[in-house]
């Protein structure tokens, strides 16, 4: 329980001793195998999964059969939340794309505390940060070249393109394989 009451103080930033106390009580520590699916899409999920170590993949399945990488979670202290409220049903399916280490908290001991102004500035500011992402990677989708979109996801995910397959990075940044492969060839040259 300590760690998990360090962990909800110092990376999920909920300091009032009341609150972090009783989420370290109602909330475990599990380690989720690679490849594992946390949350398919239209699930409703009952636990609310926080990253502390490993990296997770949400993506969509397009008419087609194509797997089409929404988002990225590699952030310690990151919610992998399917869509934008904690108890709606997933529009994504997340998956573990490493071997990862998660917090869970049992949403219905979660969502009585979203009153509290701790609770729901915490949630504001990661609704904030998500919101912020998914937006950021949607201008670049729009406005800038499969080169500059590479070097964006290099920027911001620092170490993630030797963890990840090249299908994912591809997809995350709209672009094929082969393209990828034509840019990290680029790149090698420079």
């Amino acid at each position: 329980i300590l760690q998990i009451q360090e962990f909800i103080k110092t990376t999920l930033g909920i300091t009032d001793p009341e609150i972090a106390s009783f989420l370290a009580e109602v909330s475990h520590w599990e380690v989720v195998a690679r490849g594992s699916r946390l949350v398919s899409m239209g699930e409703q999920p009952e636990t609310l999964p926080f990253l502390a170590e490993g990296v997770l993949r949400c993506y969509v399945v397009d008419e087609n059969g194509r797997d089409i990488t929404d988002c990225f979670v590699s952030r310690p202290g990151d919610a992998a939340i399917g869509c934008g409220g904690v108890s709606a049903p997933s529009v994504v399916n997340i998956e573990a794309i490493t071997d990862c280490q998660l917090m869970f908290v049992p949403l219905a001991q979660l969502l009585p505390l979203m009153d509290h102004p701790q609770m729901l500035r915490a949630y504001n500011c990661h609704l904030c940060r998500a919101l912020y992402r998914h937006w950021e990677i949607k201008m670049l989708l729009y406005q800038c070249s499969a080169m500059e979109r590479y070097q964006w996801f290099l920027d911001h995910y620092p170490g993630l393109e030797q963890v990840v397959s090249g299908k994912h990075v591809a997809s995350f940044i709209g672009i094929t394989p082969v393209t990828l492969s034509r840019l990290r060839h680029q790149l090698k040259k420079e």
